[in-house]
């Protein structure tokens, strides 16, 4: 999953993904026998794997030997590996705003042939949406390892205490957030700071905007854009202190160690509610859909994982894949800790719901669009602006017309590098 560091994270993969593009070959299957190297980024998700390890050798016999980079240097890593093509991993995981380069540098291995001969796995027990969240060019590059759409959290104490509701519209958010401020707590609150570009990029979909349309022409200048920078602004006024420099991480510790009504954030910070050296108000956190705009979208983000194109054993990866991600573990991976996988299983399952309450955000309707982090290579450095703009609106240094206006320009050389 995206964390607070992702900002400016791979603006160097551009480069390298277009010359692995040009030299990428495809492995070849072997036996499920021997040993396998798997990759993986320290997370809940990754440490979840490692305890699904000991079973799986003892049942199969094959070696897993694991190598865990931090998210800062992970993809960078793994790209240099498969430009070598020196078969270094066998597994790897990534987040799934790293799908395009790996798929443009023709890094990782389609997965459909296995997946339409495993009934364990059963990909059919995942929404279309699910089903084709780890795909580029109609092919699956990479497994859902964890589903986490942007939902809305609230302090149940507090909504019950002021007869308020969930909102489920942004007006209502906003009405909820000003009534809670009244009342002596903080209104609501989101990340202003560094990462503002995950929440602004969106409102400006729930909204009924674009970034960009399908020819890559930017589209942030539009009224629709512009309204959600400006309600973005407005929210400002209804947080507390600290929020207009709070990154992802810190918005969610500040929710739930201080007394805050609302918060909007990606659903893979579950983990931290069970964490009582975080969580402060235990047993007072509530989840719900996040608000709607003139658009029903939801923002999916979440970790991915595959087999890379040059493994030595792909067929010992995907039996492990199988083992620790197929339906059987289903509830013994989600027990262990990992961010949840979304499928229809376990977000119905009546045990796990009264467990984990927030597995209910994870059925999203099919009336619902799917937004995920912009697949384009350029994306770094087209967040890198976005940001700056949205920056100098909530500073007061601009207004969002303007700010938009010349955001839009601004956007037009960097999406025009965007390969073809």
């Amino acid at each position: 999953m995206l964390n607070s560091k992702t900002v400016k994270r791979f603006a160097g993969l551009v480069s390298v993904s277009l010359l692995l593009a040009a030299c990428s070959s495809g492995g070849t299957d072997s036996e499920a026998s021997g040993e396998i190297n798997v990759f993986l980024i320290p997370s809940p998700s990754s440490t979840s794997i490692q305890s699904f390890i000991p079973g799986f050798e003892s049942e199969t016999g094959i070696k897993v030997n694991v190598s865990e980079t931090p998210y800062g240097e992970a993809h960078q890593k793994q790209l240099l590996s498969y430009q070598q093509k020196a078969g270094a991993y066998d597994v790897a995981q990534f987040d799934n705003s790293f799908l395009m380069p790996f798929c443009q540098a023709q890094a990782m291995a389609p997965l459909d042939g296995y997946l339409g001969d495993s009934s364990e796995y059963d990909i059919a027990d995942f929404s279309q949406s699910q089903q084709d969240y780890g795909k580029c060019n109609g092919e699956t590059l990479g497994l859902t390892l964890s589903t986490e759409p942007m939902i809305q959290w609230y302090r149940t104490d507090i909504y019950e205490k002021l007869g308020l509701k969930p909102a489920t519209t942004w007006d209502e958010y906003f009405n909820n957030a000003k009534k809670v401020q009244a009342a002596g707590f903080g209104g609501q609150i989101i990340g202003f700071g560094p990462n503002v570009s995950w929440w602004w990029m969106t409102m400006v979909w729930s909204f009924g905007g674009n970034l960009y349309d399908e020819a890559l022409n930017p589209t942030v200048n539009s009224k629709e854009a512009i309204a959600a920078t400006d309600f973005l602004k407005k929210l400002m006024t209804v947080s507390p202190k600290g929020a207009s420099t709070a990154n992802s991480d810190e918005v969610t510790s500040k929710f739930l160690g201080e007394n805050i009504g609302a918060m909007i954030n990606y659903s893979g910070y579950y983990g931290s509610v069970l964490d009582k050296t975080i969580n402060k108000n235990e047993g007072k956190i509530g989840t719900a859909p996040m608000p709607k705009g003139s658009a029903d979208i939801t923002h999916l983000a979440g970790w991915n994982i595959g087999i890379p194109k040059d493994a030595k054993n792909p067929a010992a990866a995907w039996k492990f894949l199988e083992y620790v991600l197929g339906k059987s573990n289903a509830k013994a991976y989600l027990e262990s800790g990992a961010a949840a996988i979304g499928r229809k299983s376990i977000t119905t399952d009546a045990d796990l719901l009264a467990k984990f309450p927030y597995l209910a955000q994870l059925e999203i309707p099919s009336s619902s669009r799917i937004e995920r982090y912009p697949q384009i290579a350029v994306w770094p450095e087209f967040e890198v602006a976005a940001i700056d703009a949205v920056t100098q609106v909530l500073n007061g240094k601009s207004d969002s017309t303007k700010a938009m206006s010349a955001l839009n320009e601004k956007l037009k050389p960097i999406l025009a590098k965007e390969p073809k």
